[in-house]
């Protein structure tokens, strides 16, 4: 465990120097992320199962891989020359979409959470988020809407002025109104990642800010574990079990994963391949759920690390091959992004918050679905602009254009 704490430290203080003491960097946030669980890990009171070299050796190459890949394609130097500003159409469609949609989302929400056996109903609330309520679907309750809200929030957020500041901040409430109705933890965490991230961008927080928030965000989990808990006893040591069972219990349960034991070639990393051909009827293997199985390592948990489709699919060969492929791209995007380009700028804002998780899960993959769609949305006031579709200044064009042929 020493060795991994020092792999770590080296490797953050290597990316704060090259991406100029950014926070946000990918490298910072991952290497910066293992360092503070390691050291939970060495030093805190718990009755998880000790880390062997099965788990070391595996999280030692994703770090040292992912850092370095990301850390090399920042180095390159990017002309994003003229940065495309998303067109005002296009906003005001996703905006008003989302104010229409906003009571029938939570409603929708209300009505499944009555279905719940507990007389809670913030623990109902909670088993309808994560698919806890027979027959009712997980998706039901994060309807397409959802993501034109998170979308239409970011954009108007990185444009934010005197003009659209009312639409930052009924899309904010919406959104944390969505958090707080469904009790989940991530939606909270999303917000207030992404949030925190364009605000950095712009230089309206600084770095002590964040972390201030950091504390406070820790603050809002707390209570809404003691909301939906079915039970009425206050937990004297909440703060230490929920870092016990949400940030270091993922750790041990990677090691109980045998690698390569995967019963179709890449049923985890290529899942979204595999649902599409099962939908269209052209296999039969139905894909694997994206909610694993629990098992006991000190304590219940079924987070098994970002780590666990590479390792259970292909080995350590894995973890290495796609450290390095997440680690190009969330470094270029961040390049990107660095650079003043608006459009990566808010889509590095939605994916930030996976790289986040990475203690817990794989989202990049596992959620690729999603980020389709994020991304395809995200894209269409940039489109909309860049080839001045529906756009007064093209009528104008034409119009000369004619006249001049005349």
């Amino acid at each position: 465990m020493v060795q991994t704490i020092i792999i770590c430290l080296i490797l953050l203080l290597l990316s704060l120097i090259c991406s100029k003491n950014n926070i946000f960097s990918p490298s910072v946030i991952t290497s910066g992320l293992w360092l503070i669980i390691m050291v939970l890990y060495l030093f805190m009171n718990h009755n998880l199962n000790p880390l062997t070299n099965k788990f070391f050796i595996a999280i030692n190459l994703w770090v040292i891989v992912f850092c370095l890949s990301s850390l090399f394609i920042q180095s390159f130097s990017t002309t994003n020359g003229k940065s495309i500003i998303p067109s005002i159409l296009t906003r005001n469609i996703l905006f008003y979409i989302s104010i229409i949609t906003f009571p029938l989302v939570i409603w929708k929400i209300y009505e499944l959470a009555k279905l719940g056996v507990s007389p809670n109903i913030l623990t109902n609330l909670r088993a309808v988020s994560v698919g806890g309520i027979k027959n009712v679907d997980i998706e039901e309750t994060s309807p397409f809407y959802i993501i034109i809200w998170f979308v239409s929030y970011l954009i108007e957020l990185n444009q934010y002025s005197k003009e659209n500041k009312h639409r930052v901040f009924i899309l904010f409430f919406m959104y944390f109104v969505y958090a707080s109705i469904t009790m989940a933890k991530i939606h909270f965490l999303i917000l207030f990642v992404s949030t925190s991230y364009i605000l950095y961008s712009k230089k309206t927080l600084k770095a002590k800010h964040v972390f201030l928030g950091v504390f406070f965000l820790f603050l809002v989990f707390e209570g809404v574990q003691l909301l939906r808990s079915s039970s009425t006893a206050k937990d004297p040591h909440i703060a230490e079990n929920m870092i016990t069972l949400y940030l270091l219990s993922p750790s041990p349960s990677l090691q109980t994963i045998k690698p390569e034991s995967s019963q179709v070639y890449g049923e985890n990393v290529f899942r979204f391949i595999y649902a599409i051909n099962y939908k269209l009827g052209l296999s039969n293997h139905k894909p694997v759920s994206t909610f694993l199985p629990f098992i006991n390592v000190g304590t219940g948990t079924n987070t098994y690390t970002i780590l666990y489709p590479f390792y259970k699919d292909f080995g350590l060969a894995g973890v290495g091959v796609f450290a390095v492929i997440i680690g190009l791209i969330m470094g270029y995007i961040y390049n990107k992004a660095e650079n003043g380009n608006l459009l990566y700028i808010v889509i590095y804002a939605f994916l930030i918050y996976q790289i986040m998780m990475q203690y817990a899960a794989e989202m990049f993959f596992t959620n690729l679905s999603l980020n389709l769609k994020r991304l395809v949305i995200v894209l269409l006031p940039f489109l909309f602009s860049r080839y001045e579709l529906f756009s007064k200044n093209k009528k104008m064009k034409s119009i000369e254009r004619e006249s001049t042929n005349v």
